[in-house]
Order: structure tokens, then C-alpha cells, then sequence
């Protein structure tokens, strides 16, 4: 059985490094990408040209950390919209965390890889796992709109309303933000590691290829939503190619779709365990669930001399100290179980035969099933969250009409006038298509105050 291999799924190789010529549409229509072999030839995953002895894929950290899409996350809902208080987390919080649980993940079964199959034998050391993985989460978010899910469904629903129909996927924004649209002159992103984007893309197919894959019943994780557009099809190209990752097929128009690169289960993984656990906590803190529920939920993941403890700190000190403590400890467990699961499946994964979350598959399994089913109740679907949350969707609905007048007819007078006001980028564009592709990079980059703001600005209300 042909198996994706370690010395090319650590490829070093970054897209769009190579200058090449600036066409006088770069940034704005497929195939005007470049690359070239790395950063300037040989295997540098652990030397950059510096001499600091840095691993390309901690530069990749660095990169995705210094983004403006990364900073904007400090103003975009995780859960609770329009910021209830200042513990609760943002999308960059979240992130941030989901980043230093990647790492440990990453360092953890690096060190089992690298010693299972000799890989310093390829200049792979276990660091670079950890770091691959740690800034493909620390991505991992960067795609999504304002006002968290709720604003998705907005826009889906906002695009149909004015013609389009079409899906929004923050995972497939995010590859295009980070293989285009974060570099504004040459539009080739930030241009990371072939190994960083494929530990990123937990859905590398298509929409067309998603859908026809659930009409014909076919059961696959890495299907189960989209992660680029036909647009930014040369970018993911690049990243199956340069780490080997097994083709599955193609969607009706021929858009190739791959199995998932093994890392990318690394990453799903840190952000699914941050964000149970995590969310759990902020909704104790902000009121939404009870501490008794709370302790509960958590409690499941903890053995009794846990429990205890956590009761001790709740009744001697503060229930906050004591689902600060409980978080923190069920994070730890479930970091061990995701890692032993993967180093207990590694040939199906490099196979492509693993159709499942690593959690789902972990002996936590039923645990978490749970509790996501508890959350889905009573944390993201309470009351105080949805009055908030409504409120989000309403101003994207009105910025998506107001912008859309723009896209379908820019010779009129206003729309001029409203291309002129998205910027730069949104005069050159020539097509209908490249302005709905403008449109949405500019809605969905938003913060949730400067959407808020803009809609008060247009609208006047």
C-alpha cells in the first residue's frame, strides 16, 4: 500500500519564494503564482540563511505571528460576541493556546517519529514537528469572519440573498489569506513551508468535490468541508506535491482533491481539545453555565483524587481557581491520549486511511462526544449568546448587500463610489468574479468593531 513518507512531508520548500516577474494582475488572478526550491537551494529545515540556526518552520512561527490577519483576531469572537468581559477568549486567545498545545503535541510525537524511523538521518528533528504544527494552529483561525460561526452562516446566506450561491469556509479563506492575500504587491501570502500549509489544510478539496462526496455517501475527514477555492488551486497544488500527499480524486471540473497531510490531524486536535475545554470555562466565568455544570463536564476527564481536589479549591478559594485548575488538568490528559492515538495509527494515517478526529478515535472518545453535545446545548446555543451573536449577523447581512451593488454593476455612479471606499485592491479588480473574491476577503477580514463601525458608518444607525 503506497503511504505518504516523513523526509517529504517535512518539506522545507516555500511557495511563491521565487521574485520572478510581477504580472499586472498578481495577487488577483490564478496562475500567476512562482516558487522555486526553497530558500536557496539544499535541506533547510534546520539553517536559514541567517546563520541563527533557526528551522524554517519556526520562521513560518514568526510569519503567521507578526500577520496583520493573525492581530485582527484580537477583535473577533470565539464564542461570546461583542465582548461580554475581558477573561473570556478572542479568536487570537484561542489561538494562541491551540498554537502552545500544538507545539506539545507536535514535540511529542516528533520525538517518537524521529527516533521510530531514524529521521535526523534526513535532517528532520522532532522541533520540527513541533513547529510545523505550532504555526499552522497558530493559523489555524485566520480565515474566519466577525462574529465567529454565526457570521458564516451570515454571509452564505447574505450571498444567496444577492444571486450568489455559494458557500463561505473559514478554513479555505484562511489558505487563500495565507498563500495570497496577506501579500498585497506580489500576492503569493506569506509565503510558509509546504509543510506548515499542509498541516493548515484539514480539507484539501474543493466545494464541488465536498459535496459530490456526501451525495454519493462516501465518508472521509478530510471531505467533510472545503479548504481552497478553484482560485488558489495552483497554491494547494504546490503543497500536495512538494510533501507527497496522496491524491483521492477530482471533482466534475477537475479540481484535484488529496488526503489529509498527517499533521494536519495534529492540528485539528489541538484546536478541538482548546476550544471543548476552553469553552467550558468561559462559559462558567460569564454566568452562562453553572460551576455544578461546569465541574461536571470536566469532571469526567479527571480521576477521583482530581475531582477531589478541585472541590477542595472551589469550597478553601474560589470556583474560578478551580476550573482554572480542572482546564488546565484535562488538557494535559487529552494532549496524551491525541498523541498516543496517532502514534498508535501512524500507517493508516500515512495511508490514508483514517477517517476520523484523533479525539473521536482516543479512548476519550465518548467522553468528548459529551461534551460537545452538552456545549452545542447549553453553552453556544444559550440564550445571552444568540441575542448577542444576532446582532453580528444582521450588520454582515447589510454589509454583503451594500458591497454586492459594487460587484454586479461597477460602472454605476454609487458603486464606484463603493469600490473606492474597499480600498486599493477592490479598483483593480476587473471581473465580477475577482470583485465577489475582493468583497469577501474584505468582510470576512473584518474585526467584529470595525464591521460593527462600518455598518454605523454607511447606514448611519
Amino acid at each position: 500500500m503506497e503511504t505518504m513518507k516523513w523526509e517529504k512531508l517535512l518539506s522545507p520548500k516555500r511557495f511563491g519564494s521565487s521574485r520572478g516577474v510581477r504580472g499586472e494582475n498578481a495577487g488577483l488572478v490564478a496562475g500567476n503564482f512562482s516558487h522555486d526550491n526553497g530558500v536557496g537551494g539544499g535541506d533547510k529545515r534546520r539553517d536559514n540563511n541567517d546563520g541563527r540556526n533557526r528551522s524554517e518552520f519556526e520562521r513560518d512561527y514568526g510569519r503567521v505571528l507578526y500577520s496583520s490577519a493573525f492581530r485582527r483576531l484580537q477583535d473577533k469572537t470565539q464564542v461570546f460576541p461583542l465582548g461580554r468581559n475581558d477573561y473570556v477568549r478572542t479568536r487570537l486567545t484561542h489561538s494562541c493556546e491551540v498554537s502552545h498545545v500544538g507545539n506539545s503535541i507536535g514535540m511529542w510525537v516528533g520525538n517518537e517519529l524521529v527516533r521510530r524511523h531514524d529521521l535526523r538521518r534526513f535532517g528532520i528533528a522532532p522541533e520540527h514537528f513541533a513547529y510545523a504544527v505550532s504555526a499552522a494552529c497558530l493559523a489555524h483561525d485566520v480565515g474566519n469572519p466577525p462574529f465567529g460561526h454565526l457570521g458564516e452562516n451570515a454571509i452564505e446566506a447574505a450571498l444567496k440573498k444577492i444571486g450568489y450561491d455559494r458557500k463561505f469556509e473559514g478554513n479555505a479563506q484562511g489558505f487563500r489569506l495565507l498563500t495570497r492575500v496577506l501579500d498585497p504587491i506580489d500576492g503569493r501570502g506569506l509565503r510558509l513551508t509546504a509543510a506548515t500549509l499542509g498541516a493548515f489544510s484539514k480539507y484539501p478539496c474543493t466545494e464541488k468535490y465536498s459535496a459530490e462526496q456526501a451525495a454519493a455517501g462516501v465518508v472521509a475527514i478530510e471531505c467533510k468541508k472545503f479548504g481552497y477555492i478553484p482560485e488558489d488551486a495552483e497554491a494547494m497544488r504546490f503543497v500536495a506535491e512538494e510533501t507527497g500527499m496522496l491524491p483521492r480524486g477530482c471533482d466534475k471540473a477537475g479540481f484535484p482533491a488529496w488526503c489529509r497531510h498527517p499533521l494536519a490531524f495534529l492540528t485539528e486536535a489541538a484546536d478541538d481539545l482548546c476550544y471543548l475545554v476552553a469553552d467550558i470555562e468561559d462559559a462558567c466565568v460569564s454566568n452562562v453555565i453553572s460551576f455544578e455544570n461546569a465541574f461536571a463536564q470536566l469532571g469526567r476527564f479527571l480521576s477521583a483524587d482530581e475531582r477531589e481536589y478541585a472541590r477542595r479549591l472551589a469550597s478553601r478559594e474560589s470556583e474560578s481557581g478551580a476550573i482554572h485548575y480542572m482546564r488546565a488538568t484535562v488538557i494535559g490528559v487529552c494532549i496524551r491520549a491525541v498523541c498516543e492515538t496517532f502514534l498508535a495509527n501512524e500507517y493508516a494515517i500515512l495511508a490514508g486511511k483514517f477517517s476520523t478526529t484523533l479525539i473521536e478515535k482516543s479512548c476519550l472518545g465518548r467522553d468528548v462526544a459529551e461534551l460537545r453535545e452538552f456545549s452545542e446545548k447549553f453553552v453556544y446555543n444559550a440564550k445571552q449568546v444568540i441575542e448577542i451573536g444576532l446582532r453580528g449577523v444582521n450588520v454582515i447581512r447589510a454589509l454583503v448587500k451594500f458591497f454586492g451593488e459594487w460587484v454586479k454593476n461597477p460602472a454605476g455612479s454609487e458603486s464606484e463610489k463603493i469600490g473606492i471606499f474597499a480600498g486599493e485592491t477592490a479598483v483593480k479588480c476587473k471581473t465580477e468574479e475577482e470583485r465577489l473574491l475582493c468583497m469577501l476577503d474584505y468582510i470576512s477580514g473584518m474585526t467584529d468593531s470595525f464591521a460593527l463601525a462600518t455598518y454605523h458608518k454607511i447606514f448611519g444607525t
